[in-house]
């Protein structure tokens, strides 16, 4: 584990270039950042790079919910209450909507088919994850852009620029199943250190404190670099 400073190119090239044994590295998982893209090309070209496929679902769900605040007449939560009530139930997975929040749903896709529309594309982008191969991701991919091209929803039609511009990086989940997911997890224990502390303002203190909070082994590993 490692912690660099900023998220632009250079300092990633710095660390990558450090790497011991760089060709052992096959996918890098990686939210849709140009400059993370550009550092692994740059460095590890053997790698794959994969996009997260968490973070292009919650890319997904921001755009559904574009369309339920176009719908609602904005953010202000005076109009159209029913949108603003369900605008988290329009975010779960279907496989976890309960009884009553399936009910919510049936009711706001009857007032507004333009939601239930929106919905059911983002549900068909939770369930092409589920592929087997990449072969049969692609053409599904390319189904669902034909379906968001040729519909009525401009917000879905935005999307359509960032599907093609990372489209390898996509499909490539579907050759190596990696995600964020471990890295997103020491992102919320480095949010807690950050609070505790009330901030830092040394990088080089809060990168040893990090790296002992997350060391696997025993804490006095470390003790010297906490001095």
């Amino acid at each position: 584990m490692e912690v660099v400073e900023g998220q632009g190119r250079k300092k990633v090239e710095e660390y990558l270039d450090s790497l011991p044994e760089p060709e052992r590295v096959k996918g890098v998982a990686m939210d849709m950042h140009e400059a993370f893209r550009q550092a692994v090309q740059m460095c590890l070209p053997q790698a794959k790079v994969v996009v997260d496929k968490f973070h292009l679902i919650r890319h997904i769900n921001g755009v559904l919910d574009k369309v339920r605040s176009r719908l609602q007449g904005g953010n202000r939560r005076g109009k159209r209450q029913d949108l603003f009530k369900g605008r988290y139930t329009l975010l779960k997975g279907a496989e976890r909507l309960t009884a009553w929040e399936k009910a919510r749903l049936n009711q706001l896709f009857y007032r507004y088919p333009e939601l239930r529309r929106a919905w059911m594309l983002k549900e068909s982008f939770r369930a092409w994850y589920r592929g087997t191969n990449r072969n049969q991701g692609e053409k599904r991919l390319k189904s669902l852009e034909k379906t968001m091209s040729d519909g009525s929803l401009s917000e879905f039609k935005e999307l359509l620029h960032t599907l093609d511009n990372w489209r390898e990086e996509i499909l490539n989940y579907f050759d190596y199943p990696i995600t964020n997911g471990f890295v997103e997890g020491k992102n919320n224990r480095i949010k807690t250190i950050k609070r505790t502390a009330y901030g830092y303002r040394n990088m080089d203190n809060f990168r040893l404190r990090i790296l002992a909070t997350n060391s696997k082994g025993p804490r006095s590993e470390f003790s010297h670099l906490l001095t």
